[in-house]
C-alpha cells in the first residue's frame, strides 16, 4: 500500500484530492506499520499550518466512512497526537453496543490522555481499520478520566464511561504505539464475519 497524499502537505495546496489509505498492521506489504508502533508526537499551540492540514485530512477520512466511531492520526500515516471520534444518540448503535451510556458529538482532540477511575474492567469485542478483517475481546477500564485540548488550545477534561470510555482508550492507545490486538487473549482473535455473527446472535437472545 502507498500513502496517497495530495499536494496539501507537499506543495502548500489546500485541496485534498486523494485521502491516505489506512496503515494496516497485519498487511506484510504495508511498509508504514512503524507509525502504529511508536509514540506519536505531541502538538504545540497555535497549531501549525501542517498540523491543521493533517486535522482536515483525518476529518475527511472519518467522514468518508459510514460506520466509524473514531480514528487516530497514526492510522493514516501521521505520527501526531490527534484523534477524531463521535458517539451519537443512535438507537441502532445502542442495540449493537448495550454499554452506550454517554454520547458525544463529532469531536477532534489534540494531545489526549486518559487515566482509569478504579480497577473495574469490562471485556467486549473491538475491531479496527488498521487491523484487516479481525476482531477480538478486549478488557478495558469501565470508567476513565480524560484530558485533551481543542483545536484552539482550550483544555478539556471529564469523565467517560461505558462505550465512550472504551472508544477513547482505543483511540488514545494508537497515540501510544498500541493496538487492540495487543490485549486480545491468545487464540481469541476472530474474523470480522464471525464476530458479526456472534454479536447478532447475542442481540437476538
Amino acid at each position: 500500500m502507498t500513502l496517497h497524499i495530495s499536494c496539501a502537505l507537499l506543495n502548500g495546496c489546500t485541496q485534498v484530492s486523494n485521502l491516505p489509505s489506512y496503515v494496516i498492521l497485519n498487511d506484510p506489504q504495508d511498509n508504514r506499520v512503524n507509525v502504529l508502533r511508536q509514540p506519536a508526537q505531541s502538538l504545540t499551540f497555535p497549531l501549525s499550518k501542517e498540523d491543521r492540514e493533517i486535522v482536515q485530512i483525518l476529518t475527511d477520512k472519518f467522514e468518508q466512512e459510514d460506520n466509524c466511531a473514531g480514528l487516530a492520526a497514526p492510522q493514516i500515516g501521521f505520527a501526531k497526537q490527534i484523534i477524531i471520534f463521535e458517539v451519537p444518540d443512535d438507537p441502532k448503535l445502542k442495540k449493537w453496543r448495550p454499554d452506550l451510556v454517554q454520547t458525544m458529538p463529532k469531536t477532534v482532540w489534540i494531545n489526549p490522555t486518559y487515566e482509569p477511575l478504579g480497577d473495574e474492567k469490562h471485556s467486549d469485542y473491538e475491531g479496527c481499520f488498521s487491523v484487516k478483517d479481525m476482531a477480538g475481546p478486549v478488557a478495558r477500564f469501565k470508567t476513565i478520566h480524560y484530558s485533551a485540548y481543542t483545536l484552539e488550545g482550550e483544555h478539556v477534561e471529564g469523565r467517560a464511561e461505558g462505550f465512550l470510555a472504551r472508544l477513547l482508550q482505543h483511540e488514545i492507545d494508537h497515540l501510544r504505539g498500541r493496538c487492540f490486538i495487543d490485549y486480545v487473549p491468545d487464540g481469541e482473535l476472530l474474523s470480522i464475519e464471525e464476530y458479526r455473527k456472534r454479536r447478532q446472535k447475542a442481540m437476538e437472545s
